[in-house]
């Protein structure tokens, strides 16, 4: 068929009528929304008595004066019948730098914001506006100003988000324990405080865990004094209980968050990578305490003038800060050094976590009598860890006197018989991995918790006494006796000492090493020179396996030591001993 030109055209209309009326239920889109109302500056407004005020979401167009003598200032005062709260955003003039504050009535200053440097909006949200609130909005640089943008967003308040500003401890914003809640770090000193009231049955709802002394209740740890034996039975102690702290990461943030009391002490404090979040374990609080405080605020990345605090007002953390779900065998934050390291019980264990990056756990040991002590750490996933002895030093790094790392991620560690006369202390941590140039632990797991177990028998003579790595270190063995030992962790050394000096002739020596499975032992003599040097007499190293090995030499009086090692120095063996004993020969 051929239509016409004006066929054509009452085709094209219908259609278009069709389009625009199809249906019975058409909805009228109504107005455009043409945003914000928009005022102008309201002059004078350069003190609060003049200050223009903002009773709804606005826009301002305004102008900071150049005046080369001193910077100009404009007053505004944010107003609501009900509280609300208030994202403020304000532009800069080109070339010039502006800073907001925010003042209560007593026009004490509770916020000051000046985050973006020359040229860039400064960003302040969830303001608290209950009744009045005062803003001021000043040029930074003399003699530099222009036209700019103040907005001002009302918003109803968003149960579990922050109020600002939250930057001391009487402006906290308060939270239930166990209740998330989010907040901005907005600005570089941006430091938001969250208030958390624990109940009176604290002891019974948060597990009580371990005593510390009432001497150290203004920070929450341990006498130094135990570093070198118990504590003084008068002291009077109290519980510690344990929290558990996470806070999401923030993009281009590094976190630092603070665990304080009612008075400010800090109990526990924790910084991330940037863009990292944290989740921190086991963290210990008194059970005193009704009032505790959870500080979040960006860490300072960089070194001396370069370093410098993130800030992010457009992405939000959230902060959950409750009791850990913890028994009475939990390690108890912080203890990242001998100091204020956790109690291990005899014959018992303790559970923790290597969470965040490069924690490190320390733990205390106090046997009744100078006893052995075995020491196992089972594997956590993604952790490579690192089981040590060490010795305090005041003043300087601990000393470390054994160590075992013979196991990768997720595989266990040990330390067997090591010696504990009054006071003890081990080590936990990641292993270290140099990452671009630096040495650092990166391995952490704030969900898998490890084990720490002991087993303390009293030292009765018949077993090595680690660390014994060293002729300095030996343990004391005599003719006539038998002294088991074991070659682990993989090239561990063991030295024991026979004192001849008191005989007045030559003894006649028969020393037998009984073997072990899986490793190859070696056994050798040395005199110690009156230099204290070591001089090598006799050596047995050829069996193999459980094979016995056995040295004989007529030694002249003096100090002597003999050597058990692996021959290969690649192998180890936990669980199986050797057995090492001395006799005079006849011959």
């Amino acid at each position: 068929m051929r239509l016409t030109r004006f066929g054509v055209v009452l085709v094209l209309a219908s259609v278009s009528a069709c389009t625009c009326t199809e249906g019975n239920d058409a909805v009228d889109a109504g107005p455009v929304d043409a945003g914000p109302p928009v005022f102008a500056e309201i002059e004078p407004n350069n003190g609060p008595e003049t200050a223009q005020a903002l009773e709804r979401t606005s826009s301002v167009d305004a102008n900071l004066g150049v005046d080369p003598a001193k910077p100009d200032e404009d007053w505004f005062v944010l107003k609501a019948p009900l509280p609300k709260t208030v994202s403020l955003e304000v532009s800069c003039p080109p070339g010039a730098d502006v800073a907001i504050e925010v003042l209560d009535d007593s026009r004490t200053v509770l916020a000051s914001v000046n985050a973006a440097g020359i040229g860039g909006a400064e960003l302040l949200p969830n303001i608290d506006v209950s009744g009045k609130t005062w803003v001021r909005v000043i040029g930074v640089k003399k003699g530099a100003g222009g036209a700019y943008t103040l907005k001002a967003k009302f918003l109803e308040r968003v149960p579990g988000f922050e109020i600002e500003p939250n930057d001391r401890r009487v402006d906290a914003t308060p939270v239930a324990l166990g209740q998330a809640i989010s907040g901005y770090l907005g600005h570089p000193a941006d430091a938001d405080w969250y208030r958390y009231e624990l109940p009176d049955t604290t002891a019974v709802a948060m597990n009580p865990l371990q005593d510390v002394d009432a001497g150290d209740a203004d920070s929450g740890t341990e006498s130094d004094a135990g570093l070198v034996g118990p504590a003084d039975a008068g002291v009077p102690k109290e519980k510690r209980v344990a929290m558990r702290i996470d806070v999401s990461a923030v993009p281009g943030v590094a976190l630092e968050v603070q665990l304080l009391t009612a008075a400010e002490a800090v109990l526990f404090s924790a910084k991330s990578l940037p863009g990292v979040g944290l989740s921190l374990r086991n963290v210990a609080a008194r059970e005193t305490d009704r009032e505790l405080y959870v500080v979040v605020r960006s860490s300072p990345v960089g070194a001396g003038k370069d370093a410098k605090r993130g800030f992010n007002a457009n992405q939000s953390y959230t902060l959950t800060f409750g009791p850990e779900d913890a028994a009475d065998n939990a390690e108890l934050e912080p203890n990242d050094d001998a100091s204020h390291a956790t109690d291990l019980p005899a014959n018992g264990l303790r559970e923790g976590f290597i969470s965040p990056q490069g924690d490190v756990d320390y733990f205390r040991l106090i046997p009744d009598s100078p006893s052995i002590v075995k020491v196992q750490v089972t594997g956590v996933e993604k952790v490579d860890l690192v089981l040590s002895v060490i010795k305090p030093i005041e003043g300087k790094a601990d000393e470390i006197l054994l160590k075992a790392n013979d196991g990768t991620e997720k595989e266990p560690e040990q330390l067997n018989t090591v010696f504990c006369e009054t006071a003890c202390f081990f080590k936990l941590e990641g292993v270290s991995k140099k990452i671009d140039g630096k040495w650092v632990r990166p391995d952490e797991n704030a969900v898998m918790s490890y084990r720490l177990t002991t087993v303390v028998t009293p030292d009765d003579g018949s077993l090595e006494r680690e660390p014994n790595n060293t002729a300095a270190q030996a343990t004391p063995i005599a003719i006539g006796k038998s002294l088991r030992g074991t070659v682990f962790p993989k090239k561990d050394v063991d030295y024991f000492q026979l004192d001849l000096r008191d005989r007045e002739v030559k003894t006649p020596l028969n020393a037998t090493l009984l073997g072990m499975l899986k490793v190859d032992v070696g056994l050798y003599l040395h005199r110690v020179e009156a230099d204290g040097k070591l001089t090598l007499v006799q050596s047995s190293d050829s069996a193999k396996g459980d094979k016995p090995e056995r040295v004989r030499y007529s030694a002249e009086p003096g100090l002597y030591v003999f050597e058990v090692r692996d021959v290969k120095n690649r192998e180890a063996n936990f669980q199986d001993n050797y057995q090492l004993s001395i006799e005079e020969s006849n011959e």
